[in-house]
Formats: structure tokens, C-alpha cells, sequence
């Protein structure tokens, strides 16, 4: 029989130029996965939507004079809930010295509404930024 002709496989060349694509994709890919700041920034754009969604269901439980609000807050590096009820109450919600979230301060009516004049963008960075959107009927989603 003729072996030449039916030789299976994959030639010493063609596996190490494989071998190379993988390690370069390897060495550029692995650093991304492996960052905390893409951890850091979306726990921080799920804690900002979790607060924005407790602070609309305060004001939608509370008296319609509890003058709900949140306020992301970079230099102290918090998100703060604040309302009235028997005095001025808030609740702070600490987010990481890495991460930087833009100053905004949005208000809700008792029926849930977001007092603001149009779409609020949040931005939590600084690398791989993640933006956060109240809309003005007091929606809040990742956009």
C-alpha cells in the first residue's frame, strides 16, 4: 500500500503556529477576565440599581411628603437614600475607592415617577464603563 498518499494529521508547522495563536490570545485575553475593576464596576452598577429600586418603593410606601431621593456621591464614594419621616433619614451605601460614578441626584413621587426632566445617565468607571438610566417614569436599567 502506497502511505504517502493517505497520511492523516497535521503537519509540525501548522501545530506550532496554533500553539502561538493560542498564547498570544492567551496572554491578551487572560488580564481581562482576571481584573477586579470589571468586577468592581458591575457590583457597583447593581448596587446603584438595587438602591435606585429601594428608594422608588420608599416613596411609593411612605407619605407623599416623604421627598424620596438618592445621590451617587464620588467623593465621598457612596450612593445615599435619602427621605423624610419623622426627621431627615438616610441610608449609605459605600462603593469602592477604584471605582468613579458620576454626581446625580434623582427624586421620586409617591406614584413612583423619577422627578427629573429627562433620562439621567450614570456613568461607573474608569475602565470598562457601565452606564446606569432612570427614565423620567422611574425606570431604572443598564444602558
Amino acid at each position: 500500500m502506497d502511505r504517502v498518499g493517505k497520511q492523516k494529521g497535521f503537519t509540525l508547522i501548522e501545530m506550532v503556529t496554533v500553539i502561538v495563536i493560542l498564547g498570544l490570545l492567551a496572554v491578551v485575553m487572560i488580564p481581562r477576565f482576571l481584573s477586579s475593576a470589571n468586577f468592581e464596576s458591575r457590583t457597583t452598577a447593581d448596587t446603584l440599581l438595587g438602591a435606585i429600586r429601594q428608594a422608588q418603593q420608599l416613596a411609593m410606601s411612605k407619605a407623599p411628603n416623604a421627598n424620596v431621593s438618592i445621590t451617587t456621591d464620588n467623593t465621598n464614594k457612596r450612593i445615599r437614600i435619602a427621605y423624610t419621616e419623622s426627621g431627615i433619614q438616610t441610608i449609605d451605601v459605600s462603593i469602592s475607592s477604584n471605582i468613579t460614578i458620576t454626581g446625580a441626584t434623582v427624586s421620586f413621587a409617591k406614584s413612583g415617577e423619577a422627578n427629573i426632566g429627562a433620562q439621567q445617565v450614570i456613568t461607573i468607571g474608569p475602565s470598562n464603563p457601565r452606564n446606569v438610566c432612570v427614565e423620567t417614569s422611574g425606570y431604572a436599567h443598564a444602558c
